[in-house]
């Protein structure tokens, strides 16, 4: 007699990959470094491995971070008119717009501008320096977690296009130089920007269990 009851098929869940976007499930494939895995239904980017991910990474966060203290502390822009000249960094700026009575502006100005972007990438240097030296810590997967929390709200950008903003409106008006403080901020700016892209969230999650291990 046959046995009526099938058997059943045991699937390795390692071998598959559940799209975010649709959860349409394919073939856990790794790409090389410099492709893409897409789902084939939305279009939803599944796998992106960046090459040398954990070394640049590393070096960018590095660099953005000996350029913050000059990119807050420095004069940006000093703005000359009939003969008066006027300066201010980031941080002057905060304190101004807090004495002027605008504290919440002066408070989403301090956080977007400097606290975030500061402890951003405190976090992201100190994780990518225990992956490179191969040291495992039980705050390494809180220390990711929360970097990618404050990835949303780190916007130098935005205080970018402010600063490109005042310079086209009042570049008839005054005589404009552009001190150390605004090089450095450009720097910070595309440091922060190049560490965020150039780090492989897959590989850093898989490096931080390897090292817990």
């Amino acid at each position: 007699m046959h046995d009526s009851h099938p058997t059943p098929c045991l699937v390795d869940l390692e071998q598959i990959i559940a799209c975010p976007g649709c959860d349409l499930l394919l073939e856990n494939i790794e790409p090389a470094p410099g492709e893409k895995l897409c789902c084939p239904r939305c279009g939803e980017i599944l796998k992106n491995p960046k090459k040398d991910s954990i070394d640049r990474t590393l070096a960018l966060s590095l660099t953005g971070l000996l350029l913050f203290p000059f990119a807050v502390f420095e004069p940006i822009l000093t703005l000359n008119a009939m003969g008066m000249h006027n300066s201010g960094n980031i941080f002057q700026c905060v304190i101004s717009t807090w004495k002027s009575g605008y504290m919440f502006v002066a408070l989403m100005v301090a956080l977007s501008s400097v606290i975030f972007p500061l402890v951003k990438l405190l976090l992201l240097t100190g994780v990518s320096l225990h992956l490179k030296l191969g040291r495992g810590s039980r705050h390494l997967p809180l220390m990711m977690r929360l970097y990618i929390h404050l990835d949303e709200w780190g916007m130098l950008e935005v205080y970018m296009i402010g600063l490109l903003v005042t310079i086209i409106k009042i570049g008839h008006m005054a005589k404009i130089h552009y001190d150390v403080g605004f090089f450095c901020f450009v720097g910070l700016l595309i440091m922060a920007l190049g560490s965020s892209i150039m780090m492989d969230e897959e590989e850093f999650w898989e490096r931080i269990e390897d090292v817990a291990d």
